[in-house]
């Protein structure tokens, strides 16, 4: 599960690293503010750089069977469940990618990986940031998108990762970053 890199803008360590899911879903309820930062666009074989794109407000309520998140991009409820057995990998993307976006819009991000994030936020060794995954189906002024968006929990009030939307009419996949933060 490869995604293209995050931005990040940290001012305290991260709480996050080595609590467990159980520990963390009560902290997690309410509401969000949902940035959603630089990406890639690619369809017909060529990848091109999206600037950052509209914020917006999500929110984390608990459900019978753990977390469901309403709001965001991607209208509707949608099932948030913790990542225990897998790991995901945020990768940045080209330099190409990254200098166009730079011309294009006048963004260059400071792109992380995910183990530069661990270690950023303060992880001590053998412990990991938690890690949520969300996806669904909703209808778009294009048409049909499938999503899904991957988030590492740095701690109660800051999430950062991966939005993913396959958008079904053109044959495409749009990559952003996205910050959660409250």
């Amino acid at each position: 599960m490869a995604a293209i890199g995050l931005i990040v803008h940290l001012s305290t360590p991260a709480a996050a690293c080595g609590i467990s899911s159980e520990e963390l879903k009560i902290s997690l309820i309410g509401d969000w503010q949902v940035s959603n930062g630089f990406g890639t666009l690619s369809f017909n074989g060529r990848t091109m750089p999206l600037p950052s794109g509209n914020s917006t407000s999500a929110k984390i309520v608990p459900t019978e069977n753990g977390l469901a998140v309403t709001g965001g991009a991607a209208p509707g409820t949608y099932d948030m469940d913790f990542i225990e057995d897998a790991r995901f990998v945020l990768d940045a993307p080209s330099q190409t990618i990254l200098d166009q976006g730079e011309a294009w819009f006048g963004e260059h991000p400071e792109i992380i990986t995910d183990e530069e994030l661990a270690i950023v936020a303060g992880c001590g060794t053998g412990q990991m940031l938690p890690q949520l995954q969300v996806s669904g189906t909703f209808e778009d002024a294009e048409g049909q998108v499938d999503f899904e968006v991957y988030l590492f929990v740095l701690d109660q009030a800051t999430m950062y990762g991966i939005m993913s939307g396959n958008l079904l009419s053109m044959g495409g996949t749009a990559k952003r970053v996205t910050r959660w933060t409250r």
